[in-house]
């Protein structure tokens, strides 16, 4: 081979193991965890999950609740867990958007114990089912 085609079928080899490299996961280990969220002894109709770091060094996963059921992925490790459920409010309204009228506003119906100051965790590990419950009850 001319000195040309070896440059090229280096270049060549270079390219295939550089894409073949990329192509693999990259980024922490991840595990699918799943559960039910029920308020009052019945599955939350909508809600969401948010999984964060106590120390707060890793980030924060995200999970939607349709009929008391959820599932996401996780790292390994001890999360806290917040539970939000929004509803139309009774009392309030805000304008809308777009200024055509006015909307009813949405409430945090579930108690702060769940959420802003929740209680709740999770510990997810890598030989684990990793299913976790959650029965909450209303104030």
């Amino acid at each position: 081979m001319n000195m040309k085609t070896n440059i090229a079928v280096l270049a060549l080899m270079a390219l295939v193991t550089f894409i073949s490299g990329c192509g693999g996961k990259t980024g922490p280990e991840v595990y699918s965890i799943s559960g039910m969220v029920n308020l009052d002894g019945q599955p939350l109709p909508l809600g969401s999950m948010l999984f964060k770091d106590p120390a707060g060094e890793v980030k924060s996963y995200f999970a939607t609740i349709k009929d008391g059921s959820y599932s996401t992925e996780l790292q390994p490790g001890k999360w806290q867990v917040q539970i939000t459920a929004m509803r139309e409010s009774k009392t309030e309204t805000e304008p809308s958007a777009d200024g055509s009228g006015v909307v009813p506003a949405t409430e945090q119906y579930l108690p702060a114990r769940y959420n802003e100051k929740t209680t709740l965790e999770a510990v997810v590990t890598s030989d684990g089912e990793n299913t976790f419950n959650f029965d909450l009850e209303s104030e």
